[in-house]
């Protein structure tokens, strides 16, 4: 890989040796026929097979200022530099390192001359060259670019639309769509929603696609989103198990309302769609995510769903996934909303602190999962609970010492209760030893 030396100044070629530097970066197949390279360039320098400098000033051939406007106009994409179009330069490694070194030192009316013919250049071929793999980083550092006249960032942005769908689904054109989500204006988002109108879920399921639906829900407003959750209510279930679309149902959790929101969500609330959702690889974020955000009533159902009966209290403490939910749900339930779910709370604890000599916190003790379930529980017992702990933990006995597990909960109990406290632990310990 070619380093930028910002310190080394450009090298000086004759101009014979500059026309066959910049004959050679291209590749045989794409100079065509007939084409003669002048000896002296337009305002490129040479391709050199030497590391990539970045040149403190170029000499651009430019028009005076007042011609800017009809220039950025062009129709032709064969505006050329030093005899190579630029969209061919653009395509190529040389020539992408080189327009994005310009990009980078110049300033002023310098800088500015030089992006007016830049995008003249590539608004013929803006899809195309956003999806090349050289391209398309100097098209998206061109748009980001804080100098550039909002003119022509609206030209750039504008020239996307028709081509949303296939930038959305490219490896490279997701990464300018969302640049260009973050700058551009309400016509974009607009073009967008009629664009991936009937096509949101299958984008969302897609490795690049769910990028750019993220994107649009955590940028625009809560009327430009609506249409995401308007088609995805009506596969919620199947959203939410899908490696990529449930990203985009977190995002919509978190930052979405309204009434299709609240349709999705109803949909997922459904005691069998939560059981399935709860020990699943991707769903069990999306129950996450509604802990964390969700409402209430919201909370309320899940817990009385899932976590208020020993049973199954046991069984999803001991799930690689469940365990995950359950440690969330202790949290949100001891939170800021502790006080308003004092119910709800008090349900999960009885359960898993039981009342007689087996409770399913001794069970889940030593568990590779369970064990952190009774770490969250240590930390944020309270009252007649502490005791309980307490007690539960003299009877496991000398278990604890012999196991990793044991040890962090030991631990656990040493930062909630203190050394004293522990202090008849220890000896019970020690005695049954």
């Amino acid at each position: 890989m070619k380093v930028l030396d910002p310190n080394c100044k450009p090298p000086s070629f004759p101009a014979a040796q500059l026309s066959e530097c910049l004959q050679r970066c291209l590749t045989p197949q794409s100079v065509p026929p007939g084409l003669a390279l002048p000896a002296t360039p337009t305002f490129l320098p040479c391709f050199s097979e030497q590391p990539c400098v970045q040149p403190k000033s170029l000499p651009l051939a430019v028009g005076p200022p007042e011609m800017e406007p009809q220039v950025a106009c062009v129709e032709s994409p064969e505006k050329t530099a030093g005899g190579v179009p630029m969209v061919q330069a653009l395509r190529n490694k040389e020539g992408s390192e080189l327009v994005s070194c310009q990009l980078s030192r110049l300033s002023g009316a310098t800088l500015d001359a030089f992006c007016w013919e830049l995008v003249a250049a590539v608004l013929p071929d803006i899809c195309r060259l956003a999806c090349d793999v050289h391209a398309s980083p100097v098209i998206s550092q061109l748009i980001s670019l804080p100098d550039l006249a909002p003119d022509l960032r609206r030209r750039l942005v504008s020239s996307l639309r028709g081509s949303l769908l296939k930038l959305t689904r490219d490896k490279r054109g997701c990464w300018v769509l969302q640049q260009a989500l973050e700058l551009g204006g309400p016509e974009l988002q607009d073009a967008l929603k009629d664009e991936l109108k009937g096509k949101v879920l299958s984008c969302s399921q897609h490795l690049h696609g769910n990028f750019v639906l993220q994107k649009c829900v955590e940028l625009l407003s809560q009327p430009a989103i609506s249409f995401i959750a308007s088609e995805l209510k009506n596969h919620a279930l199947v959203a939410a198990l899908d490696v990529y679309s449930c990203r985009v149902l977190q995002r919509l959790i978190e930052h979405c309302q309204g009434s299709h929101m609240t349709e999705l969500v109803e949909k997922l609330m459904r005691p069998d769609n939560l059981e399935r959702l709860v020990t699943d690889a991707y769903g069990h974020n999306v129950l996450r995510a509604l802990l964390v955000h969700g409402s209430g009533a919201e909370l309320r159902r899940i817990v009385e769903s899932l976590f208020a009966e020993e049973g199954k209290l046991l069984v999803y403490a001991r799930n690689r996934h469940a365990s995950l939910v359950l440690d969330q749900c202790l949290e949100a339930l001891s939170g800021e909303r502790a006080q308003e779910l004092k119910e709800e709370r008090d349900a999960v604890m009885s359960a898993l602190l039981g009342e007689g000599s087996t409770s399913v916190f001794s069970l889940i003790a030593l568990d590779r999962f369970g064990n952190y379930i009774v770490q969250r529980a240590i930390s944020g017992c309270r009252g007649h609970e502490q005791q309980r702990i307490l007690q539960l933990l003299v009877s496991l006995g000398p278990r604890l010492r012999r196991t990793a597990n044991g040890r962090h909960i030991m631990c656990a109990a040493r930062k909630k209760f203190g050394s004293e406290a522990l202090a008849e632990l220890g000896a019970s310990l020690k005695a049954m030893h």
